[in-house]
């Protein structure tokens, strides 16, 4: 990404100020790539809690004679029912 400081022509050419102020556009647009992947990776975690809440109350939901049919008992999707959403 361009700062605007480094597309302006200077007719005296590049001071100390101008040199601080392309560090400081770099340092801000990395922080902000940053903030944004930290955000990215809240979001897709929310998701993965919520996907599994789901998937849980569906298991619960099954009738007992389906639970036998995939081999697991009321008690096994009750152990895994209880869980907290964001613990595998």
């Amino acid at each position: 990404m361009t700062n605007c400081i480094d597309t302006i022509d200077r007719p005296y050419g590049s001071g100390p100020v101008e040199r601080a102020g392309s560090t400081i556009g770099r340092v801000i647009d990395r922080a902000v790539a940053v903030s944004a992947q930290g955000a990215m990776a809240a979001v897709l975690m929310l998701l993965d809690w919520q996907r599994r809440a789901r998937e849980r109350a569906h298991l619960a939901a099954l009738p007992d004679d389906i639970l036998k049919d995939v081999g697991l008992s009321r008690a096994d999707v009750e152990a895994v029912t209880h869980k907290s959403s964001w613990l595998r």
